[in-house]
């Protein structure tokens, strides 16, 4: 199931979620995460929560004819199950199970198709890239620490890579678009806190240039490759005033 599309990833989500009804649902949503503890497994449920805003937005944004109310039938109770994550640690996995059926997976993957069919897709990461990139972003921060920038455009640049950590961490529910928001964020601030032709500038961009050249080396699809190596042409040029 491609994941190229909010829809798409919720009905990945889903989907995965309903193969696994005898154990503890505490154990499979820690899987499903990729988390370690209950707390993990709350946090990502608040940004499953998100997505099936996104969902309903973007699904409700759709032209009449694609009928937005049809397509999101279920969304009720793709809430129900959402909510009931609250409970995660009382409860056996067919209580999930018994909610997530078929027909609402397939009903979230007509979404996908309908919003695939309008243009609404993005860029994608594969699991293996992610965890790549999380490695390449982490081996900035310990580049950037142990530099001898000021530290407080350490602290600011840290801040900001960890941001981008965390979105390529969460990046099969948030999708690539929380990556990019992040990285810009990052690059917005390398340039408000660095000079014109400083050292500091140079360095930064230096890094940024590196990391947007990574991410662009790990987006898949052709259009999608080809904007992000626009963008990261454009960022390296920003950022060390070439």
């Amino acid at each position: 199931m491609g994941t190229d599309n909010s829809a798409s990833r919720l009905a990945a989500m889903l989907e995965q979620a309903r193969q696994q009804p005898g154990r503890a649902a505490i154990e499979v949503w820690m899987q499903i995460f990729e988390v370690s503890d209950r707390l993990g497994v709350l946090q990502k449920a608040a940004d499953l929560a998100r997505l099936v805003d996104q969902v309903e937005a973007e699904v409700r944004a759709l032209p009449e004819d694609e009928d937005p109310d049809h397509l999101l039938t279920f969304l009720p109770q793709i809430r129900n199950v959402v909510d009931a994550l609250l409970y995660v640690g009382n409860v056996q996995m067919s209580h999930f199970v018994d909610q997530v059926t078929g027909e609402m997976v397939y009903s979230v993957a007509s979404c996908a198709r309908a919003l695939r069919r309008n243009g609404r897709v993005q860029p994608l990461i594969s699991d293996d890239s992610s965890k790549q990139l999380v490695e390449d972003v982490r081996a900035i921060i310990d580049d950037v620490v142990a530099s001898d920038l000021p530290d407080d455009l350490k602290e600011l640049l840290v801040d900001r890579l960890r941001g981008v950590e965390a979105a390529l961490l969460s990046v099969r529910i948030g999708g690539y678009a929380n990556v990019e928001k992040a990285m810009d964020a990052l690059t917005f601030a390398a340039v408000r806190a660095t000079k014109p032709g400083s050292e500091e500038r140079a360095k930064a961009g230096s890094w940024l240039g590196r990391l947007w050249g990574k991410l662009s080396e790990h987006a898949q699809g052709a259009e999608a490759i080809a904007s992000t190596a626009a963008s990261t042409a454009e960022v390296v040029k920003a950022i060390t005033g070439a």
